[in-house]
C-alpha cells in the first residue's frame, strides 16, 4: 500500500528502506508500478546523497546477488 500523500521520491525511499538490498531492475519495476519513471535516476541521486550505496561486483558475487545488473543497499535511515 503506497501512501498517496508522500512524494514519489519519499515513496521510493520508503520502499528502499523496506527492501534494504535491491537491484536496478526492482527499482525500475517499482517506478513503473507507481507511475514514477525516474525512479532509477532517483536511486542514483540517493547514492550521491549517501543514503544508498551501490554494491561492487566482487561484493555482489560474495553475497550471491544474481544477475548482471547494479545492486544497491540502504546506508542510512
Amino acid at each position: 500500500p503506497v501512501d498517496k500523500f508522500l512524494s514519489k521520491e519519499e515513496q521510493l525511499l520508503r520502499w528502499c528502506r523496506q527492501k534494504r538490498i535491491f537491484s536496478k531492475a526492482e527499482a525500475i519495476s517499482f517506478g513503473t508500478n507507481n507511475y514514477y519513471l525516474r525512479a532509477e535516476r532517483t536511486i542514483r541521486d540517493f547514492v550521491l546523497q549517501g543514503t544508498v550505496r551501490k554494491i561492487g561486483k566482487d561484493e555482489c558475487i560474495r553475497r550471491n546477488l544474481k544477475g548482471n545488473m547494479s545492486w544497491y543497499e540502504v546506508v542510512s535511515s
